[in-house]
């Protein structure tokens, strides 16, 4: 296939991303804009993500199933695990590593129970009625990685357990057509202190996952309600 790859669309998203103050600004946008446009893409406002383009003729009317490609996961550039707690974490790259294929695999899991509990099966091969997905996450910041990293006996009470940004492109899976690409920053946050571990973390970052694969199942379900319009935008609980 000839098309853009997720993790060329990564490189670029993630320098515009650095540039921009908001990141819904037109003059920010200005990059991905030009990008869509050669391929035959437009803006079009979303409730569901930050930033959402589509093919105008476009539909998910004639898709039943999702090709889910593996993911591809990058922490921001800023993030140091030792900013926020001294000296006491001691996380080698194999950790690093660890951190991105758990996230890859809870991001494939929750993809996968969401998109076939809402009767869209997960596939492995192209089809007339398979959807390809390709998707990212971008500017992973992890604001208390797993204690088990720690030296001692130390708990980490925090409010923001972090945040990620994801970037999909959805495709027809036989011609490799781009249909629509989506771009979101979502962040896991409450408003009293939790006592962080490895386990909370990973609950924070699942929950974030579902109200992707939720956005994207509505999409879906909207294509085939009445007066509804191809790739519409759909309204989520951010």
């Amino acid at each position: 296939m000839t098309y853009r790859t997720i993790r060329q669309l990564t490189v670029c998203a993630l320098s515009i991303w650095a540039l921009m103050g908001c990141q819904t600004t037109n003059k920010g946008l200005e990059p991905l804009d030009e990008l869509a446009n050669e391929e035959g893409l437009v803006r079009v406002e979303s409730k569901a993500v930050d930033v959402l383009y589509k093919r105008p003729e476009a539909s998910l009317a004639g898709y039943s199933k999702l090709l889910l490609q593996p993911i591809e996961v990058q922490f921001a550039k800023n993030w140091d695990p030792k900013s926020s707690n001294s000296t006491l974490y001691n996380m080698h790259n194999v950790d690093r590593e660890k951190i991105k294929s758990d996230l890859a695999n809870a991001f494939a899991e929750v993809f996968t129970r969401d998109m076939q509990k809402g009767g869209y099966p997960i596939v492995s091969e192209p089809g007339p009625d398979v959807l390809e997905m390709q998707a990212a996450i971008a500017n992973l910041y992890i604001t208390a990685p797993d204690p088990s990293q720690l030296t001692g006996r130390t708990e980490i009470y925090t409010t923001d357990a972090g945040e990620m940004t994801l970037i999909m492109q959805l495709h027809d899976s036989i011609t490799g057509q781009i249909l629509a690409r989506a771009i979101d920053r979502r962040g896991a946050s409450n408003d009293y202190w939790n006592w962080t571990t490895s386990a909370s973390n990973t609950a924070d970052a699942k929950r974030i996952i579902s109200g992707w694969s939720t956005s994207l199942r509505k999409a879906f379900d909207a294509s085939r309600g009445a007066g509804s319009e191809p790739l519409a935008p759909v309204a989520s609980s951010k």
